[in-house]
């Protein structure tokens, strides 16, 4: 009795998967069995390799001597950047900035090379970059970021974004012994993802 029951049950579940149509032409109740649909494959792939351009604005930097921007500098960052999305919610972002200066002009072009893990909220992504200023004394930085995409400004492959990040340095002073120099400032980017 119980190989009955068993054996009806599986018949019960492979009927049960296959869609039965009746073919209204013949006499009678005629029926055929239909496979089930294959599953829809996604339509997105992964890894995915795009990037951003934008600029970046330093606001002012907290240390043992402070600056703010206006009064001490104004300078402005190229921020290219190359993004391996790793899924629906993670990628790793590989940004260089090319920083100018537009006051106090002896000074030359500053480059920081900073990349990041970065995770997608949905409607935001927050991320955290490792960063070194190449043209400066022996550093290393943190850089936590906040990233606003504007979906709705452009249509097609680009998507404007806003982003506030709050670089964290700590740095050499240059003198043998001497305390190292730490730093944490505030900057603005804006520009097109990819």
């Amino acid at each position: 009795m119980i190989r009955h029951v068993v054996a009806c049950a599986c018949v019960f579940g492979c009927v049960s998967s296959l869609s039965l149509t009746a073919h209204a032409s013949e006499p009678g109740p005629s029926y055929t069995l239909t496979p089930p649909s294959p599953p829809v494959a996604s339509s997105r792939t992964y890894p995915r390799v795009g990037g951003h351009l934008g600029f970046a604005l330093p606001i002012f930097t907290l240390a043992k001597n402070s600056t703010i921007i206006g009064g001490d500098f104004v300078n402005i960052g190229l921020t290219p950047g190359i993004t391996v999305t790793l899924d629906d919610h993670w990628s790793v972002d590989f940004e260089f900035v090319a920083y100018i200066p537009l006051k106090d002009l002896p000074q030359g072009v500053g480059i920081v090379v900073d990349p990041g893990v970065l995770y997608n909220f949905g409607d935001f992504t927050a991320g955290l970059r490792v960063a070194t200023k190449v043209t400066e004394a022996t550093n290393i930085g943190l850089i936590p970021i906040f990233v606003l995409p504007l979906k709705n400004l452009l249509s097609g492959p680009f998507t404007p974004f806003v982003e506030a990040d709050v670089p964290i340095f700590f740095q050499d002073n240059r003198q043998p012994g001497g305390p190292g120099v730490a730093s944490i400032g505030l900057q603005f980017q804006a520009g097109v993802a990819f």
